[in-house]
């Protein structure tokens, strides 16, 4: 029995005619050979009634049938640049099933050089191959695309969003008869706000009928280039609501955790401060040095593509920042039951992810300095060691282990050892880890301890060293065998070993149980917390998000009384 993938399959293109790229698997063109940047303009923005429809709205939200080669996202995000809202967010929320790759999109969008800065952008934020939705935030334009990479029905049902205006723009009904199935646009329709508009190149009879069907007024209007007619619609129907809290908002913690969410919510605009007895930094986020690596498992699961999308995120989130070096980490296997599990990842992991026979090397992965991690992302955020939540302000508890969740968010204690030496210039893992310390000298660890108390072991210390030794002993003898010193923090953890993200019964919000990947899941989490908080799509697939929510430990406690 084969794994599930982890990866899309990329698109394969034919260069061999003018005018553009063309999907060899489905026979068609990416965009008019005329002029595929006036298509977008006279086919999408023109025909959705923009930039007029977005004025005065602090959030709009743009859906998308066919990603493609972004050519439509760069021409809504020009007009954006141009017209926009200062004060609104402007969302694309696209789907692929085929996405390209990055050498082959910056090809193609080489044809515009009039966008060529924001080709720039998007192309340094190309998505992975990966599975599922993924976020990619342009904050100095208040601008986000997401990318959900999937069949799309399947992605259809999973999104949370309320769309303003629907570009349908997959391959002709003809040549990719799933992008238009009945169940397809009955989601469109079931995701779009009243009055939601949808500009597409198509009038073939069973896409009228079936918008029609799903609750829209279609209505042909004059065609682009070679083709006489296209179609408009708009959304009789009620449509779908969009909850938007307008209060400040507090954050209790000032770790990864408060300091991810502190700038999701800073980019938009909202008043936010955070309370924290320790101040910025404080507890598990205070070690010496991290590693930021993907959490392995092979299955294609909702939790499972919601972390890898997290550790996407976060390098792009620290790629710019001078506390976060992408030097790649190298995962030994301890024993060729590990080596063969570590081969199989890499074959479904794809691009980025190699195994070499003896360890998995991961090129995207690498290593940070956690405290000017968090003092980046919480910039001119006020920070109080004392205090509590005003009336009227959103609480977001974000202060790990001191917030228990009725006891399912539990202490776990760890100590690192700092080691005399030279470091490797790329960081290692095998359960236990080898990082650089900024400034000099190695850190490795690390342990884990139930409660608060991380105890002085330093014969576990040295154990770590004894372990590299046996693995990798040409680096272990540049590395001091006793430690200089250590350091020790206590982590948030929980049951199941999944984060907690979402809101309350009570109507707070709670990050937290990021157990030892709070860097890695932390932003993307925080920018589901944020898009909930000001009624913007969702980066998360529901199913993802169910994963993360508070309530799960207590429904399964209840089934199981129940059975």
């Amino acid at each position: 029995m084969s794994e599930p993938a982890l990866c899309c399959t990329p698109a394969r293109l034919d260069w061999s005619q003018p005018g553009g790229p063309r999907a060899s698997d489905f026979g068609d063109v990416y965009f008019s050979v005329e002029d595929g940047l006036e298509e977008t303009r006279s086919v999408f923005l023109k025909a959705c009634g923009l930039p007029e429809a977005w004025k005065n709205q602090p959030v709009f939200t743009v859906g998308e049938l066919g990603f493609g080669t972004g050519l439509n996202a760069l021409g809504l995000w020009q007009l954006w640049r141009e017209h926009g809202n200062r004060d609104g967010w402007l969302h694309l929320v696209s789907i692929e099933k085929h996405p390209l790759t990055r050498a082959d999109a910056e090809r193609a969008l080489s044809a515009w050089p009039q966008l060529e800065t924001l080709s720039r952008q998007l192309l340094t934020q190309w998505p992975s191959l990966f599975k599922g939705p993924h976020r990619l935030v342009f904050a100095e334009d208040r601008f986000s695309i997401t990318v959900f990479q999937d069949e799309a029905e399947a992605a259809l049902a999973q999104m949370g969003i309320a769309a303003d205006v629907w570009f349908l723009d997959g391959f002709a009904p003809a040549k990719n008869e799933a992008m238009w199935s009945q169940t397809v646009l009955d989601h469109i329709g079931r995701l779009s706000r009243q009055g939601a508009r949808i500009g597409t190149f198509t009038v073939a009879g069973a896409v009228r009928r079936g918008l029609a069907a799903a609750g829209f007024e279609v209505s042909k209007q004059p065609g682009f280039g070679r083709k006489r007619e296209r179609l408009e619609a708009v959304y009789a129907g009620a449509g779908a609501g969009r909850e938007r809290h307008e209060a400040p908002v507090v954050i209790y913690g000032a770790g990864i955790a408060g300091a991810s969410l502190a700038y999701a919510l800073r980019k938009r605009g909202r008043a936010v401060r955070l309370i924290d007895p320790d101040g910025i930094a404080g507890g598990a986020s205070s070690a010496p040095a991290g590693l930021l690596t993907p959490r392995l498992e092979k299955a294609d699961r909702p939790h499972v593509r919601a972390t890898l999308a997290a550790f996407d995120y976060a390098c792009r989130l620290y790629s710019p920042l001078a506390a976060f070096r992408q030097s790649g980490v190298t995962r030994l296997a301890k024993d060729e039951k590990e080596a063969t599990r570590l081969a199989a990842l890499a074959d479904l992991m794809g691009e980025g992810y190699r195994f070499d026979g003896e360890a998995l090397e991961m090129e995207r992965a690498g290593w940070f300095d956690p405290v000017n991690i968090v003092r980046a992302l919480i910039g001119e955020v006020r920070v109080d060691c004392e205090g509590r939540a005003e009336a009227g302000e959103v609480i977001i508890h974000a202060n790990g282990p001191h917030f228990s969740l009725e006891g399912d968010i539990t202490p776990s204690a760890g100590r690192v050892g700092v080691f005399g030496g030279v470091a490797p210039e790329r960081p290692l893992s095998w359960g236990g880890y080898l990082a650089p310390v900024p400034g000099g000298d190695v850190l490795m660890g690390a342990t884990h301890i139930n409660g608060w108390e991380a105890g002085e072991d330093m014969d576990a210390m040295r154990g770590f060293h004894s372990a590299l030794l046996k693995l990798r002993p040409e680096l272990a003898e540049e590395i001091e065998a006793e430690p200089k010193s250590s350091w020790a923090g206590v982590r948030a953890s929980t049951p199941d070993r999944l984060p907690v993200a979402g809101r309350l019964d009570n109507g707070d919000y709670v990050l937290s149980g990021l157990g030892s990947r709070g860097f890695a899941h932390a932003p993307l989490l925080a920018e589901q917390i944020a898009s909930q908080i000001c009624g913007e799509a969702l980066p998360l697939e529901h199913a993802g998000a169910q994963a993360f929510k508070p309530q799960r430990f207590a429904e399964r406690r209840a089934r199981r009384v129940q059975s």
